[in-house]
Formats: C-alpha cells, structure tokens, sequence
C-alpha cells in the first residue's frame, strides 16, 4: 500500500472534509482517506498501482484545487492570500474615512451633492474589493452545489446582499448604503484566513522537516563517486555522506566513522558516532568527517519515511470529540441561513426599515470557522510539540487516551534500562591455572562470535585465539583453546548448577564451569525523574518484568515503584486487565514480544523505536529517543491539550450563543459582527499555539494530575520463585 498527501487549500471546514471523504468512499484502489481540515490535507491509503491522479480529478470535480503535497502551493496560496489583504485593507482605510465624514455629516448636516460623492467614492474602492479580494469566498459558495453547504455560504451572501443593497441605493439616490461594513467585513476575513494559514505552517514545520532529504547522494562506483537521483539508488549500493550533509538512506558504515546528529528522528541535541558495522538512518546530519554506507532501504522506505506517514495519519485521524464538533459544525450553516431569513421576516412585522441591517448581521456573526477550528488546531499543535521532542502518535485517539491515564506498567529490560550491557563482575568457580585477565581475554575471544545482546558487554580480546569456533542457537559459543575445549553460555550449556540466568555467562573448560560473569543492563540516566514526574501527575506506576525477583527488587527500592517479577506475556494481560476492571485507564509501555499482548490490550501503549515490527504495530505512541522523560512529555501534553480543546470549544460555543440573539435583535452593527467573527477564528487558533510553549509553571505534571483515591490499594507486589 502507498500513502499519498494531497493539499487542498480551499478546504476550509468540517463540511468541506466530509464531502471529500465521501467523494472518494469506493474510489477503485482506495483503501482508506484521511482528511485534516486544520493542515488542510488528505491523505489517500491506495495500492501501489492505483493512480493518485483519479483521487486529484475526484475532489477536483466537487469544486476544490487539489495538489500532490511537495509543490509549492502553500507558499503561493499565502502570497495570493497576502495580495488580496493588501487590496482589501488599502480599500477600508479610504471606505473608512469615508464613512466617518458621511457619519458625521449626518448630524452636523451635508449638502446633497458631496454625500453622493462620498457614495461613489466608496463604491469605486469597494468594486475591487468585491471583484478581486472576496473572490476565494464568492468562489468556495458556488461550489457549494457539488460540495453541499460550507462555511463561505453565508459570508458570501453576506458580501453580495450588503454590496447589491448598498449600489441600488447609491444608484436610486437614496437608502443606506453599507461599504464600510463590506470592506471591513472582507479585509477581517482575509487577515483572519492568512493568520490561520501561518500559523498551520508554523504546525507543519516539524513534519516538512522529515520530508526535507535531498533528491540526489554521491553514489560509489569503482573507487569513484558521481551523483545519482535518490530513487535509483538500489539496497546494498555503496554512498559516500559528505561533512554538513545528510544521510540520504538507512545503511551501515562501512568506511570511515560517522559523528551524526540525530535530532531529526530523537528530538535530542546530542551528536553519536557510529562506527563501521553500525547502523545510520535518512535525514540524520554528517558533523564530522566524510564516510561511506552500504545502503539497507529503498529511498521510500527509510525510517525517517516511516515516521512521517506514521505522524501524518495519526493527524489527520479525528478523535471522538473533533467528530463531535464536526457534526454541530455541519448542521451551523443551514441553521444560520434558516435563522437570517427568520430574523428578517420578523423585522418585517416589527419594522421594516431594520429587516435588512439584522438579517446581515446574523449572517456575518455566525460562522462557524472558530467551532469547526477550536479541536483540530489543538490537536495539531499538540501532536507537533510531541514531535519536536522524539514522540510520535500512530493514532491521534490516543492523545485523548492519555490525558486520563492513571496508571502505567513498565517493562523493566529495554525499557527502565537499555540495550547497552555492562559486565559488571567475574568470579572463579574452579581452580585452574589461568588468571583473571586470561579468562576474561578468553571469554572475549569467544563472544567475539556471538550475536547475543550480551555478548556486546565483553571487551575486545587481547592475545585470547580460539579455533574451531560453533555457535550453539540458544545455549552459547563453543570452541578450542589450544588443546581444551571451552564455552560460554547459559548455566546449563556450561556444566554449572545454575542453569538459566538471563543476567549471568558461564565459562567452562573441557566441561568444567570455570567463571561466572555477572552482566547488567544499565538504567536509564533519566529513569528516577522520569518516574517521579509520571507519579507528580499522579499515576500509579508498576514495573513487570520477567527478570528474577532479587533483580526487580533491587531496582523497585532504586525508583520507589512496586513490581511483580517473572511476568510471562499472560501475567502481564491479567495484570493489565485488573487494573482496568478496577477503574483505571492504564498505560503500558515495553518492547519486547512478551509485552505484545499488555500492549494490544492498554488503554494507551507506548514503545521504544528500536522493538521489533510486531510490537511497534501495537502501540499507539513511538519513542524516538533514549529519553524516558518522553512519558512525562506525552502526559503533561495530552492533558495541556485537552484542556485547550475545552477552552476553544466553551469559548466557540459561549460567542455564538451570545453573538446571534444580540444580532438578530438589531443591538449589534455589522462591522461589529465582522470584529467579532473574524477575531473568535483568530482567538482558538492562538490558544492552540500555547501548546507550543513549554508549561510556565515548575511542575505542570502535578498541576495537571487528576486526585489520586487512596481508597484504591496499589498492585501488590508479586515475587514468584
């Protein structure tokens, strides 16, 4: 399957998005769309030989401008939009100061001949106006036929009706006439609409960095280097990465030693060498000197790749409560429109002569844009922040999700800790005529053929030589040291009475156990504030391991957590779904297979980027980096998020509750209704930004944490033998 991002610049509101999702519902190779009013993009799951073209000509032929994202049509929507605002606000500067002579020649008194001047010369600057400037909205309402009603319906009747109005009494010589409230109504609108656009590109920056590799790398051949465009470059070519530049494709060095920055992917300043073996990935930085790669993946489907359609569709699903708005967004404009022609026909029998002023502001008053904003605005600044700092949502339910977790299992190994072992003891078990340092040297010697984890904790050998060397899957290294057999491995593989120690290699010769090397993976350096800003906001944290007893105890005392050890994949779903039983909305967060299953079955799953394919399918949130704060990050987030949500919906709601019956009973102008309109569209869009600043206070965790009922024991700790 192939994930295409389609921009559609006029797609405004919730009904635009509707009907383009409906438009493309059993479109031939279509598998799924994903539609994001606030990015104003769609994304279209299609098979690979499926043409995008049919999905542009589809959403082309409800009355839209569809572009395949990578063009430049953002940054050409913005100038034209910015052409159109500076029309508008050179036109209400002269329009106003028009009005401010007719309004004061009102009560002072005007000679007849100078007031119809000021007329013309407010319809002459208020023609550009309607011709040019208010065509995008004039544009969106015709289209309305094909794509049903949409938010520019009653802006544009509004222009057109205020225009008309205004230029038959201009023509007739006598009537109100209502250019000020059009220009000002327009250049309002526009300057809102370009607010709205910059700030959306302010959102989309993190995720266009993702996309920003180069087209062409410096492919090797024969000694030389000669460049080649991205997409020809087959798996298992060989690339040289210049110094500045970056890592066009997901390889290994195989020349040289790589200093990259990773932030791109890990959200962390911090520069990592990789040597040659060791794997580098697409759009990480070359900072030190020139290297070479063996490249692993086709340019489309790097890791870098990955993440971006991962974050892009994660943002373009709709949670419960941006759907909810959606509907009430969908059934404002017919309720505005029958609401206008209400007012209007109740003026009628009060009195005539204001039917017109307060139907017109009914319909410049009550748009929707701030209702239809005030969620997916949030939700993009949220899932943005996340992402500037190494935390990517494959699904955007879960920011809802994780803003009520109370409780979180932690798996212990890869988790807690890290993959780095570290030998951190040897002792003798049997006489013999070696030394320490010899049986050290000669377990390296060994492990050197190994590819198990821990095997990565031993030294390189010094003047250790084995022959003979077999890998035994599943035990240990087996092999001659001159004339003697020796091994390494588990307990059982080696002669030692302790059989299986996932912590513990065992060194034999000729059958005896000769040594025992004590390995431990080393915690994570921000695991203790990490757990103690996840119990600040007030969950309830368990560690579950499959380690032994001691160990976890060991560590639990270390983080101040309960535990429960020897966990197989089935403990931990009990455990997972008790603690759901009771009322809780878990957290879960591993990365190991044995975890799949807690995973599958939270509330809220999260995993480290380097766990296998069929864990990471599981989880609902990507750790890009080797920070355990990240969880921090993620909770203090979705809860900032949902209460930012709650503020813009409360304040869309509470405006248009009290804007409406003020302007259908004629106390409110129109230019007054465009103020308010235009700024309540602005005002969600700004609160939404905040999201993007960190927390003014020290300990917004805690501020933002739900009471903890001390009613509710914790999880007992479990230490099966």
């Amino acid at each position: 399957m192939t994930l295409s991002t389609i921009s559609v610049a006029d797609m405004h509101c919730a009904s635009c998005a509707t009907k383009i999702q409906g438009a493309l519902r059993g479109l031939p190779g279509v598998t799924a769309t994903y539609v994001n009013t606030a990015r104003r993009q769609v994304l279209v799951e299609h098979a690979d030989d499926a043409d995008p073209v049919d999905v542009l000509e589809r959403i082309e032929a409800l009355g839209f401008h569809p572009n395949l994202a990578g063009s430049d049509t953002t940054s050409r929507g913005q100038r034209e939009l910015l052409k159109r605002l500076g029309v508008a606000g050179l036109a209400m500067m002269q329009v106003m100061m028009f009005a401010i002579a007719m309004y004061a020649g009102a009560f002072e008194g005007m000679d007849e001949v100078y007031r119809r001047l000021l007329e013309y010369a407010s319809l002459a600057f208020c023609i550009p106006v309607v011709g040019y400037a208010a065509m995008p909205f004039f544009r969106n309402a015709l289209g309305a036929w094909k794509q049903g009603l949409n938010m520019d319906v009653p802006i544009a009747l509004a222009i057109a009706a205020a225009f008309l109005v205004s230029l038959r009494h201009t023509l007739s010589g006598s009537g109100e006439v209502y250019y000020d409230s059009v220009v000002m109504f327009t250049f309002l609108l526009l300057s809102a609409r370009y607010i709205d656009d910059r700030l959306k590109a302010r959102f989309e920056g993190t995720n266009a960095t993702l996309a920003a590799l180069p087209d062409r790398a410096l492919l090797v051949r024969d000694g030389a280097t000669e460049p080649a465009p991205l997409a020809a470059i087959e798996p298992g070519s060989l690339v040289w990465v210049e110094q500045g530049n970056q890592v066009p494709l997901d390889g290994e060095v195989t020349e040289g030693e790589a200093l990259l920055d990773e932030s791109v992917l890990t959200g962390e300043a911090v520069w990592v060498r990789r040597r040659p073996g060791e794997a580098v990935f697409a759009g990480t930085v070359n900072r030190g000197a020139g290297f070479q790669i063996r490249t692993t993946s086709a340019f489309d489907a790097t890791r870098i790749a990955g993440i971006a359609d991962l974050a892009n569709r994660a943002q373009a699903e709709k949670p419960r409560i941006a759907q909810l708005a959606d509907r009430v967004a969908g059934v404002f404009v017919p309720g505005v429109l029958t609401l206008a022609a209400a007012t209007w026909l109740g003026w009628q029998l009060v009195d005539p002569s204001q039917a017109f002023v307060a139907a017109l502001t009914v319909l410049v008053v009550s748009c929707p844009c701030a209702l239809s904003l005030a969620t997916p605005a949030a939700i993009t600044a949220a899932m943005t922040r996340l992402r500037q700092r190494g935390i990517v949502l494959t699904r955007s339910e879960a920011l809802e999700q994780v803003a009520a977790v109370d409780a979180a299992l932690l798996d212990k190994t890869g988790t807690l800790t890290v993959h780095d072992p570290v030998l951190v003891g040897m002792e003798r078990l049997e006489g013999t005529e070696l030394g320490d340092d010899e049986l050290l040297d000669l377990a390296a010697a060994l492990q050197r053929h190994a590819n198990h984890p821990l095997a990565r904790a031993f030294p390189e050998p010094r003047r250790a030589r084995v022959d003979q060397v077999q890998v035994v899957p599943g035990a240990g290294v087996e092999g001659r040291y001159g004339e003697r057999r020796v091994r390494i491995g588990h307990g059982g593989f080696c002669g030692a009475a302790e059989r299986h120690d996932e912590h513990a290699v065992f060194l034999s010769l000729d059958g005896v156990p000769v040594a025992r090397f004590r390995i431990s993976d080393p915690l994570r350096t921000d695991a203790a504030a990490a757990v103690e800003g996840l119990k600040q906001a007030g969950i309830r944290l368990t560690m579950l391991s499959g380690d032994s007893p001691e160990r976890c105890a060991e560590l639990a005392r270390l983080l101040d957590i309960d535990f429960a050890a020897r966990q197989a994949p089935e403990t931990k779903l009990e455990v997972t779904r008790d603690l759901q039983a009771r009322g809780h909305r878990v957290l879960v967060v591993g990365d190991g297979i044995n975890d799949v299953p807690a995973l599958a079955a939270a509330d809220v799953s999260a995993t480290v980027l380097e766990s296998s394919h069929l864990v990471k399918s599981k989880a609902d949130v990507l750790l890009l980096g080797r920070r355990l704060g990240a969880l921090v990050e993620l909770v203090v987030t979705g809860r900032r998020a949902r209460r930012i949500v709650r503020e813009n919906l409360a304040w869309a709601l509470a405006y248009n509750l009290t804007a409406i019956p003020l302007a259908a009973l004629g106390l409110m102008p129109p230019w007054v209704a465009a103020l308010g309109m235009a700024g309540s569209s602005v005002l969600v869009m700004l609160n939404a930004t905040r999201l993007l600043r960190n927390p003014r206070s020290r300990s917004a965790a805690a501020a933002a944490a739900p009471p903890v009922d001390p009613t509710v024991p914790p999880l007992a700790a479990v230490q099966t033998g």
